[in-house]
């Protein structure tokens, strides 16, 4: 399936913006905060666009929101099952103690986990810390 195909059938409409910032996602071994994309992206749009398209993507099934220890969102591309109604990122997360750089280490999925009654789970995260290969 083409990017144009994949913002499509996430109910988005194809700009030229959108298709830099998901090819950029898709690319990317790591989550990418706002900052990296403009930074890899300086000529494709303002902070304000390229907010308002990674908020779309998260929305929309596209990309998946990684929160670092400084409370910084990162967003890395989703797999291609997510819709607008569930993520499938149900795999643990690295985040190097040296760099910051967050990782998705689709390899390694998250625990079933028993809820006692009367609970009712929203979300569940699993994040690993560490060094990097870059940073080893």
């Amino acid at each position: 399936m083409t990017n144009e195909e994949r913002l499509r059938n996430h109910g988005l409409r194809v700009t030229d913006t959108r298709m830099a910032v998901l090819d950029l996602l898709q690319r990317s071994s790591k989550a990418l905060s706002q900052a990296d994309v403009e930074r890899a992206l300086p000529e494709q749009a303002d902070r304000v666009t390229l907010f308002r398209v990674l908020q779309a993507f998260e929305e929309n099934g596209l990309a998946h929101r990684v929160q670092d220890t400084k409370g910084v969102a990162r967003y890395a591309s989703c797999a291609p099952g997510c819709s607008t109604h569930k993520h499938h990122d149900v795999h643990a997360h690295f985040r190097c103690t040296d760099c910051g750089d967050v990782y998705c280490l689709e390899s390694v999925l998250l625990p079933k986990v028993s809820i006692p009654k009367g609970f009712t789970l929203k979300e569940s995260h699993l994040q690993l810390e560490g060094s990097c290969k870059a940073c080893a």
